[in-house]
C-alpha cells in the first residue's frame, strides 16, 4: 500500500530489506533447530551427549558443545514451546534487526546462558544442558524493550498483559526458582544469562530500537515527578524509560525540527533530510498508524516536494 510513494522508497539495506533477512533467519534458526532434533533423536544417548553441554565433555576437548547444545532438544515439548517462543517473539525482533543483527542476538544470547551455567556447574554434580531456552529469552528481552506494550495472551491467564509484564514476570520467576532451588532439569540460569543478554545487546548495538529500558525507567519517572512538583521544566520530559524534547513553540513532540501551527506544519519551511529520516525511521518501528496528524502532514509535505 505504500510502496507507490516516493518518500517510501529506499535503498536495498533499508526497512524492506531488514525485514525479509530478519525473518529469513527466524526461520532458518527454527529449521536447524528442527533438523538436529529429527537427526539426534534416534541416536544412541552417547552420541546424542557429544553435543549436549557438559563440563565433562568440555574436560574431555569437545569444545564445540558451547555452541551446539542450543541447537539441541530433549524432547517434542521442548523444542515446540523454543520454537514457538522463537517465531513469536523473533517475529517482532528480527524485522527491526535484520538478519546479521539477529543472528548475533541469537548466538550471543545462547552462548552467554550456556556459559553462566557452565560456570556455576563447574564444581558441582554431574549434569547436561541442551536447548534454544537461553537464545529464545534473548530475543524475549529484546522483544521485550523494543515493543513494550504489545499485548500478549498467555494459557494460565485469562486477560491480556504487555510484553514488557510478561518479560520481567518470566525473568522474575527464573531468579527466584534459582534462589530456591526449584524444578530440577530446568536449567534457569541459562535462561538469566540469555535474558540479560538480550538486554544488553541491544543497549550497546541498537540502542535508538529501545522503547522501554527497564534500569532508566524507574530513575527518569523519580526525575520526571520531581520536576513538575518544583514546575521547573526546563523543555525536556522522560517517561518509561526512553526521552523526548519539545518542539521550541509547541509541547508537543513532533521529532527533531519540527515547527507546528494551525496547519499542522505547513509554515513555509521545506521537510528536511533529517526530518524525513526521523518519519520514516518511525514508520518501521511502530508503523504509520503511530504519526501524529503533524507528522502525516509533514510526510506528505514532503511527498509533495519530491515531485516539483
Amino acid at each position: 500500500m505504500l510502496d507507490d510513494r516516493d518518500y517510501m522508497r529506499r535503498s536495498p539495506r533499508g526497512p524492506e530489506n531488514k525485514v525479509q533477512t530478519g525473518m529469513s533467519c527466524v526461520y532458518a534458526l527454527i529449521a536447524i533447530n528442527a533438523v538436529a532434533f529429527l537427526v539426534t533423536m534416534g541416536s544412541r544417548q552417547e552420541t546424542v551427549y557429544r553435543f549436549w553441554l557438559s563440563v565433562d565433555g568440555l574436560k574431555d576437548g569437545m569444545f564445540w558443545q558451547i555452541l551446539t547444545a542450543m541447537f539441541m532438544h530433549g524432547g517434542i515439548g521442548h523444542i515446540f514451546f523454543n520454537m514457538w517462543g522463537l517465531y513469536i517473539f523473533g517475529g517482532i525482533v528480527a524485522p527491526r534487526l535484520g538478519g546479521r543483527g539477529f543472528l548475533a542476538l541469537y548466538l550471543s544470547a545462547g552462548l552467554i546462558g550456556n556459559l553462566l551455567w557452565l560456570a556455576c556447574a563447574w564444581n558441582g554434580q554431574p549434569a547436561v544442558l541442551c536447548g534454544a531456552s537461553g537464545a529464545v529469552m534473548g530475543v524475549t528481552a529484546a522483544a521485550a524493550v523494543m515493543a513494550p506494550d504489545i499485548p500478549m495472551l498467555l494459557l494460565f491467564i485469562p486477560f491480556p498483559i504487555k510484553l514488557r509484564t510478561m518479560a520481567v514476570v518470566f525473568f522474575a520467576l527464573d531468579v527466584l526458582m534459582e534462589i530456591s532451588g526449584g524444578q530440577s532439569g530446568v536449567a534457569h540460569l541459562a535462561h538469566i544469562g540469555g535474558f540479560l543478554s538480550g538486554y544488553f545487546f541491544l543497549k550497546l548495538f541498537f540502542r535508538r530500537e529501545i522503547l522501554w529500558d527497564p534500569l532508566t525507567a524507574w530513575t527518569n519517572k523519580r526525575r520526571v515527578n520531581a520536576a513538575r512538583n518544583s514546575r521547573q521544566d526546563d523543555g525536556a520530559s522522560s517517561a518509561s524509560g526512553w526521552t523526548y524534547r519539545r518542539g521550541p513553540e509547541q509541547g508537543s513532540d513532533y521529532g527533531p525540527n519540527f515547527s507546528s501551527d494551525s496547519n499542522y506544519g505547513f509554515n513555509g519551511t521545506r521537510v528536511s533530510q533529517r526530518e524525513l529520516d526521523y518519519l520514516l525511521d518511525k514508520i518501521s518501528r511502530t508503523g504509520i498508524n503511530s504519526l501524529t496528524p503533524q507528522e502525516l502532514a509533514r510526510l506528505k509535505q514532503a511527498r509533495e516536494e519530491m515531485r516539483r
